[in-house]
């Protein structure tokens, strides 16, 4: 079984790492911020398929497997890579939104009301 691959220490890491990958394969050209959009939404949607008409004790058993946690691994990756393709075309530094986002997320939903 040959090794795992490393993965990225930081998110600029993996933002070089995907964009290498695309520039190898002359895909920028494709990736515009509207199909990038539209590339982290169809991805979301094949992970949800991972889910789809399952309860919950179908959707434990199928992460406890392997192919089926090797599967919802797989879509993660495919929504992540969308994700951040979608950052670096686009400028937004993805961990700044994620902070800027729990910020105005904690004013809207203090804990003392939760």
């Amino acid at each position: 079984m040959p090794d795992a691959p490393t993965p990225p220490a930081s998110i600029e890491e993996a933002i070089a790492r995907v964009t290498r990958f695309r520039e190898a394969r002359d895909w920028n050209q494709y990736h515009t911020p509207r199909h990038l959009s539209r590339a982290v939404a169809v991805e979301a949607s094949e992970l949800e398929e991972e889910f789809l008409w399952k309860d919950d004790r179908d959707v434990a058993e199928h992460l406890r497997s392997e192919e089926g946690r090797k599967a919802v691994e797989d879509e993660v990756g495919d929504v992540l890579i969308s994700l951040l393709l979608f950052c670096e075309r686009t400028g937004i530094d993805p961990l700044e939104a994620l902070g800027a986002k729990l910020e105005k997320t904690k004013k809207k939903y203090p804990v003392e009301d939760a």
